[in-house]
């Protein structure tokens, strides 16, 4: 099937070449996109085998049907499951904070319909996602630090320089995570932050880049700098700050949506008295 000028076309249908015909399908049909790290974690985050195979179907109904809140028996008719179990299901989603049910404009006309909203699982995915690699920095971290317990200040061949055990441990996580060796001046650069912030802050910032797909010290140093300029000096107070950024925003969005569903209808209501008394 393709479409042409608003009109959808159909080829005719040859029952003579049956494996054409469903070769053809699947590639006019669309795919549903289901990333490996959802596939990787999701029992992590408390979702069963059935409930990840609901909400592949929530997807798939949204990016192909555009159906934001598919009816229960729509879901059941997907799944073969009984819609209480779906309803329970979803209700079970809902209460861990999976997904979520938010307001959308779907139109030029200000039309709000309620839908599932998939960012919750996108933000629990990435919160496991990240933990696991704090803990494959920490194993590293740890590892160096027990091969060079009592070791003296060494000197770094690449940079140069002598370097204590501390910068060597934080300069070889770097250099394990961006896949290389360090130049002498990023070396110096991390040398300069651990006279500003603590060593967790620094694998933090780290973590965050990496997570990011930034592999560079500029992101790294406009990390460590935004948290210096609102004096944050602990973890604690890097991960409460970033949490209060979040709810802010996420309050910032349903204000603009909000607004812009006021002015449409404020728009509608215009429109309706001058029809009235022109």
């Amino acid at each position: 099937m393709s479409q042409t000028n608003g009109r959808v076309l159909k080829k005719e249908f040859d029952a003579t070449n049956m494996t054409v015909y469903f070769g053809s399908a699947i590639f006019t049909s669309g795919m549903t996109g289901i990333p490996n790290l959802f596939l990787k974690y999701y029992r992590d985050a408390g979702i069963t085998d059935s409930e990840m195979m609901l909400i592949i179907q929530l997807i798939r109904l949204r990016n192909e049907e555009r159906q934001l809140m598919p009816s229960l028996e729509t879901l059941a008719g997907c799944l073969a499951a009984d819609p209480m179990l779906i309803e329970r299901q979803i209700k079970n989603l809902l209460d861990k904070k999976v997904i979520g049910i938010t307001k959308y404009i779907i139109d030029d006309e200000g039309t709000v319909v309620e839908g599932y909203d998939f960012e919750p699982l996108v933000f629990v995915i990435s919160e496991i996602w990240a933990l696991n690699q704090k803990r494959e920095l920490d194993m590293i971290a740890e590892k160096i630090n027990a091969a060079g317990v009592n070791a003296q200040p060494t000197f770094n061949n690449e940079s140069g320089m002598v370097l204590s055990s501390r910068e060597q441990d934080l300069c070889h996580t770097f250099e394990n995570e961006f896949g290389r060796l360090l130049s002498p001046m990023e070396v110096e650069q991390i040398i300069a932050w651990l006279e500003e912030h603590q060593v967790e802050l620094i694998f933090e910032a780290l973590r965050q880049a990496v997570m990011r797909g930034k592999h560079n010290f500029k992101y790294i140093g406009s990390i460590l700098l935004e948290w210096k300029k609102n004096n944050l000096k602990t973890l604690e107070e890097v991960n409460e700050y970033q949490r209060r950024f979040k709810e802010n925003r996420a309050k910032q969005n349903q204000r603009k949506v909000d607004t812009v569903t006021t002015n449409r209808i404020d728009q509608k209501k215009k429109t309706l008295m001058r029809s009235m008394y022109s």
